[in-house]
């Protein structure tokens, strides 16, 4: 089954299509309760009954105004009822734009605000926020309200507290006709704005285009290694964004037992997680690293397997190969976690498996290559640049670098955000045009090596211009995170009369104690002097935590680490290494 032959994101058809040929497969599967005794109680929804209430829902939706290139709002975690909405959309070719609480309450109104919304669908939390924080215009009246679980995995409540105007999913079935009408949209109308994660300035509204929306799923099928011919993928639905990834591929949703509105990735309950991994024999899933190194430590400290589990994506942070190490010792015989490497607006454009990432590689990392993030999926093109701060007017003004030199990394693809919705301002300074297609810039540096693969050394606004030389956070950091008693490290630059002072903040383990910390101090600058990559380091910092992004709970924030330390730096000289700030 070819998914989007006409470049139309309409996962409808898809539905439709297998709810005729195999209706009692399992498109999602709910939490439900509890048994007692700690026994799960699961809810599945077979591709028949999945498909009825799409297309029930849409003649309802149709009726309430939302049809082709209506601009909704889709904030509602992973259910069978968000599974029912999201599919609905697509049938009446609706404009959803998606975007996480993660970026912040009041950030969501101020984002909102730009692209002007005229529906909201959302859980009773996600109405309560628009009503409290103006998610959305204030005189909306195209609102949908879905079912709201009190707990992950306990009993839903659905239209509490009240909305005023607010349309539940059961109000909206109608009588469905026995021929669907397919969307009225085409491969170049607007199918999707999906916000960045704001980590590095403020998250910004990456448009997808039906084509390019298309390309996205399809190479998610490529990167989730799924043979749709002889086996129904089985997914987790860990990271909301990818939710309908499997119901592209004709597979079975999983909801997870998160509470997503409460739970980021660092504190999400891993022993919940493996449980229902292994009830609904789960084959795959997305998540942050941060998540996926408590899962693996979990499942080893219980001396548990997940044997159902084949493939695991990482992405959003770099994959350590410590955390494939103990992951992959969980899973099948044949699993393998993968490190996916993309962002918002290009996703997924790279992949490397694990067995290959642990074969030298993650060695290479530990001595000072930076990470290696694999190889371009099909139809995807890299591109290494001389660094420009600033926009890059063309294509023309760039000259490529070869292999092994490091520069700024760009990549092209039917995948790739043509631009960011209604804002013209980071489109100019985020994408490169260029006649044949155009460039996004993911902002890092990297390097490619005599196999094609791509190795990222880090953001090029967080590269650090010392007086020695330019120092790249990712060629450096490994070097101290290998060190028993680090948990882990991140470079940073104070500015200076004489250039940026590099500056290694540190995060030791939580068994350290503070009477260690003085001579662990000496031990770092010691390994900082032995390397080549790392000898302008002459300052450390230590630090109880390392701050990190909100959405995926693993990717340093370099930015605000920096104003950390230079105002450390300001205090008594002592303080570097004397205990934890």
């Amino acid at each position: 089954m070819e998914p989007f032959p006409d470049d139309i994101f309409n996962l409808a058809d898809i539905v439709l299509r297998v709810a005729r040929e195999d209706p009692e497969r399992i498109a999602v599967i709910d939490l439900d309760g509890w048994e007692g005794y700690g026994t799960r109680r699961y809810k599945p929804h077979t591709y028949a009954e999945l498909s009825a209430d799409v297309e029930s829902v849409a003649v309802g939706l149709r009726e309430m105004g939302i049809a082709e290139l209506t601009r909704i709002v889709c904030m509602s975690p992973p259910s069978y009822e968000t599974c029912v909405m999201g599919v609905a959309l697509t049938r009446v070719g609706a404009f959803t734009i998606w975007i996480d609480p993660s970026v912040g309450y009041r950030n969501i109104a101020e984002r909102l605000s730009r692209v002007h919304p005229e529906a909201f669908l959302g859980n009773a939390l996600a109405h309560v926020g628009r009503i409290t924080f103006g998610w959305g215009p204030r005189d909306l009246r195209k609102l949908v309200l879905t079912e709201t679980p009190l707990s992950p995995g306990g009993r839903f409540i659905t239209g509490f507290p009240p909305f005023p105007g607010a349309r539940s999913i059961r109000s909206l079935r109608k009588h469905a006709p026995a021929e669907p009408e397919p969307p009225r949209v085409g491969p170049d109308d607007p199918c999707a704005v999906l916000y960045t994660t704001g980590s590095t300035g403020p998250a910004k509204p990456s448009l997808y285009l039906h084509r390019n929306f298309c390309q996205v799923f399809r190479n998610a099928h490529h990167s989730w290694g799924w043979d749709r011919d002889t086996e129904v993928p089985v997914d987790l639905a860990v990271f909301p964004a990818f939710l309908f990834i499997p119901i592209s591929a004709g597979g079975t949703m999983v909801v997870p037992p998160i509470d997503f509105a409460r739970q980021s990735p660092a504190k999400v309950n891993s022993a919940a997680l493996i449980q229902v991994i292994n009830d609904c024999k789960v084959g795959s899933f997305f998540a942050a690293p941060i998540l996926i190194e408590n899962l693996a430590r979990e499942a080893l400290a219980r001396n548990l397997t997940m044997p159902s589990l084949k493939r695991v994506i990482g992405a959003g942070a770099p994959v350590t190969g410590p955390v494939e190490e103990m992951l992959t010792a969980v899973m099948a015989p044949d699993g393998e976690l993968a490190a996916n490497y993309g962002a918002t607006e290009a996703m997924p454009s790279t992949e490397i498996g694990s067995r290959e990432h642990l074969d030298g590689l993650w060695d290479m990392t530990e001595q000072g290559a930076g990470i290696c993030v694999g190889y371009a999926l099909p139809g995807v093109e890299l591109k290494i640049i001389d660094i420009v701060d600033g926009p890059i007017d063309s294509i023309e003004e760039t000259s490529e670098l070869p292999e092994g030199k490091v520069g700024e990394i760009l990549v092209r693809g039917k995948h790739v955000s043509p631009e960011y919705y209604l804002d013209p301002e980071s489109t100019r300074k985020n994408k490169v045009p260029d006649p044949q297609g155009t460039w996004q810039r993911f902002g890092d540096v990297g390097y490619r090596d005599a196999q094609a693969r791509l190795w990222v050394c880090g953001r090029v606004s967080q590269r650090v211009k010392a007086a020695g030389g330019t120092v790249f956070p990712l060629q450096v950091e490994p070097l101290f995170d290998v060190h028993p008693k680090v948990r882990r490290s991140a470079l940073v630059g104070v500015p200076t009369p004489a250039g940026e002072l590099p500056v290694l903040c540190v995060e030791v383990e939580p068994d350290v104690g503070k009477n260690e910390l003085a001579g662990l101090h000496q031990e770092l600058l010691a390994r900082a002097a032995a390397s080549e990559m790392a000898n302008t380091i002459h300052t450390i910092l230590f630090k109880r935590r390392l701050p990190v992004d909100p959405r995926h709970n693993s990717k340093i924030e370099r930015q605000h680490l920096a104003k950390w330390a230079a105002k450390q730096l300001s205090g008594p000289a002592s303080q570097a290494h004397r205990g934890w700030a």
